[in-house]
């Protein structure tokens, strides 16, 4: 009888549709999202001086510009949709690799789109209070999940759709973030008198503390520089498009970052700036001071329209570049096959980008649970621990909430994503590599030990323990989840 061999299909491939400055937009439209408008003030409270504030603000723009530099080797190299995913699976194997993209789905990415629907609903509700029957925070929810829903829905629909409008938008919030610069000198606002002190009243134990807690915040508002590397696959000369993108966009970040905050202090006295970090009315946040200062209340108004638009656009830039990551640990075999579906009308991974948009929006449910529903004061059978956590969530704003959250897992895998340079020099020295890492093997270094900094810094900090904490556990459960879910055996099970 003849045997009849089949042949596997073909690995589905994501078309090549996007351009060089769709990939620049892509790295400076998903950067600036909520972070410069609401950052500023949390600097200044841990750190009330000039001198600190700006070199908190260099230093991160240092440290997240070596992480580019390094991670635009890797994606010119292995141009693949999944970004770290592909490079932690080739220097590390499948279960680092698979860790990753389940941290990008439960903590990284969907709790970065959950943090930036909290920022676009806080700027809603100034322009659309809350009806009477229903209160702020559920308000706010609603418009968080609905811009998470909205953003799915573009980018389910095509991929250029979602690259059209991230580039748009981009040109968009460029332009007004420049426009808020320049504003003081337009309209003859601020005072030089305003940049003091430059060095603080005193040095001790309590300064590290605060510069610690200061860089989750200003690592908050650089976060995003790695969105392009996942879109590979789409980007057309990966090979000269993603290290230009990464190294043109960060140099665009760090100007406009540095302007932007030397702006807000020109303006408004140290006091001012601190004090505008309180999570009760966004009249208070630091953007809104400031125009509100410039501009009287119509500046409050329309910086809430400059950032419900920028953090539309970093949800977008979210929702285009994240689920690229689940395709293509779906195409390996480590997620059900429902994960490496392209629809076949829209050649998106659909499936992918729904189920990211699914638990971004279970986190924003869950964070205004948080707050909404008080701790138990009296002994339950919840630990100690536990309540104290909760009773310090229930005073934060779900912003807050999700901000710690995010950045503790993300610097993990970024960190770890950065150090696949260093194993794949060693171990696939024959890969063409069009761009090597500027100042290799100092840059990546540089990377690696300020990533060891922060994550000690975040597990010793009481402020910021208990989120930290959280992401860390939601990682460490993908190690069943990697057995439970995987459809391919590895080659080395296969043989046994």
């Amino acid at each position: 009888m003849e045997t009849v061999t089949t042949t596997p299909p073909p690995p589905v491939v994501l078309p090549r549709v996007l351009g060089p400055v769709a990939a620049l937009c892509v790295v400076v439209g998903s950067v600036i999202g909520s972070g410069i408008f609401l950052v500023p003030a949390r600097v200044a409270h841990e750190l009330p001086f000039l001198s600190g504030i700006l070199g908190v603000w260099i230093v991160a723009g240092i440290f997240t510009t070596a992480g580019a530099l390094t991670l635009a080797e890797l994606g010119a190299m292995m141009p693949q949709a999944g970004g770290p995913y592909v490079y932690l699976r080739e220097a590390y194997g499948r279960l680092p690799a698979f860790l990753f993209g389940w941290s990008e789905l439960t903590v990284s990415r969907a709790g970065s789109m959950a943090t930036l629907a909290a920022a676009f609903s806080r700027y809603f509700a100034q322009i659309f209070p809350a009806p009477e029957a229903i209160g702020g925070p559920t308000w706010q929810a609603i418009a968080a999940v609905s811009a998470i829903a909205i953003v799915t829905a573009i980018n389910m629909l095509g991929t250029r759709g979602g690259g059209g409008l991230q580039v748009v938008g981009t040109g968009l919030k460029v332009g007004g973030v420049l426009a808020l610069i320049a504003l003081p000198f337009a309209v003859g606002g601020g005072s030089a008198a305003n940049l003091a002190p430059w060095l603080p009243e005193r040095a001790d134990s309590s300064l590290f503390s605060g510069v610690m807690i200061a860089m989750v915040g200003v690592l908050w508002a650089y976060d995003g520089w790695m969105n392009v590397t996942p879109l590979a696959e789409e980007i057309r000369d990966p090979g000269r498009n993603i290290p230009r993108a990464m190294v043109l966009g960060m140099s665009t970040l760090v100007a406009i970052y540095m302007a932007m905050t030397l702006a807000y202090h020109y303006v408004l006295p140290m006091g001012e700036v601190a004090a505008a970090n309180d999570p009760n009315g966004i009249e208070n946040a630091v953007a809104a001071v400031y125009c509100k200062s410039l501009l009287g209340l119509n500046g409050v108004l329309a910086i809430s329209a400059l950032v419900m638009c920028s953090t539309f656009i970093s949800l977008n830039g979210n929702a285009l570049t994240g689920p690229r990551s689940y395709f293509a640990m779906g195409r390996d075999g480590m997620l059900p096959a429902w994960f490496d579906r392209v629809h076949p009308r829209f050649q998106t991974p659909a499936n992918a980008i729904f189920s990211q948009a699914v638990w971004a929006i279970g986190l924003t449910v869950l964070g205004t649970v948080l707050i909404l529903v008080p701790p138990p004061k009296s002994q339950t059978w919840l630990p100690d621990f536990v309540t104290a956590a909760w009773t310090t969530l229930n005073k934060k704003h779900l912003y807050d909430i999700l901000l710690d959250y995010v950045i503790f897992g993300a610097t993990v895998f970024y960190m770890l994503a950065i150090t696949s340079v260093f194993v794949l020099r060693r171990t696939r020295p024959e890969l063409h590599r069009p761009y090597r890492t500027w100042g290799y093997p100092i840059t990546p270094l540089v990377f690696v030990a300020a990533s060891l900094l922060l994550l000690g810094s975040m597990l010793a900090n009481a402020e910021t323990r208990m989120q930290a904490i959280g992401g860390g556990v939601l990682i460490l459960l993908g190690v069943p989840a990697y057995y439970l879910l995987r459809r391919n055996p590895t080659p080395a099970e296969s043989a046994d």
